[in-house]
């Protein structure tokens, strides 16, 4: 879960999923508009490097975020 920076409408939100679509190793589950809040599932932090970069890039840098690990049951 990341807090990212400028995301006020759809538009915004439709740049973010197009640049971040080309990143094959990620899922989005949510873009939260009005809360500015990408929500993703990610295999290694090579990958939650260049979702950062990208997110800089087109000026959408992320303010915060939030890793959750989940671990299966055995």
């Amino acid at each position: 879960m990341a807090q990212i920076k400028n995301l006020i409408g759809n538009e915004e939100k439709n740049t973010v999923l197009r640049n971040l679509s080309r990143i094959m190793d990620i899922k989005i589950i949510d873009i939260d508009i009005d809360n500015g809040v990408l929500i993703f599932l990610y295999p290694s932090p090579l990958v939650f490097q260049k979702v950062r970069q990208e997110l800089l890039r087109i000026g959408h840098p992320m303010q915060s975020y939030r890793c959750t690990l989940s671990s299966s049951p055995e």
